[in-house]
């Protein structure tokens, strides 16, 4: 299936018929889940600090009613991430990102671990909108005002 990605219908800007409109608002009806689970708090096998996060995140999104159930999984990546990241922050902080053995300096494993975990956090962060610039994809532009034309007059 090829070109753009299709829009929700709130935000579409191309003109459609009203049936079209109409057809399309029932069928992304149908596709809306609860929110009951994401919720009801992080999942168990998150530690202390991702559990923390999760429940940020979760309690800052509610007002914008940004996620539902199916984005309960992502943010739990983000969150056990977010947590291996700083996780790693700390142990590098300590003990600095190279490593001396014998008369060899090797990169800390921290490095790679915090990498590589960034690497989600930024991956799961774009999927869930947590950036700005993210959520600014789905705001709903509003309808303004139609301009009176000014050529009207000569046409009355």
């Amino acid at each position: 299936m090829g070109g753009r990605p299709r829009k929700v219908i709130d935000i579409s800007t191309g003109k459609i018929g009203k049936q079209k409109i109409k057809n399309r608002q029932e069928q992304e009806a149908k596709i809306k889940v609860g929110r009951n689970e994401i919720e009801a708090g992080a999942p168990e096998w998150l530690d202390e600090r991702a559990a923390a996060e999760y429940n940020r995140v979760v309690e800052q999104a509610k007002s914008i009613d940004l996620f539902d159930n199916l984005d309960l999984t992502t943010l739990a990546v983000y969150a056990d991430n977010y947590s291996r990241y700083v996780k790693c922050a700390e142990e590098m902080a300590k003990s600095g990102i190279v490593n001396e053995v014998g008369d060899r300096a090797l990169v800390s494993p921290y490095v790679v671990i915090a990498d590589k975990a960034a690497t989600q956090i930024q991956k799961c962060s774009t999927k869930l909108g947590l950036a700005t610039t993210d959520r600014l994809k789905l705001i709903v532009p509003t309808k303004t005002e139609e301009k009176p034309n000014k050529f009207a007059q000569f046409f009355n």
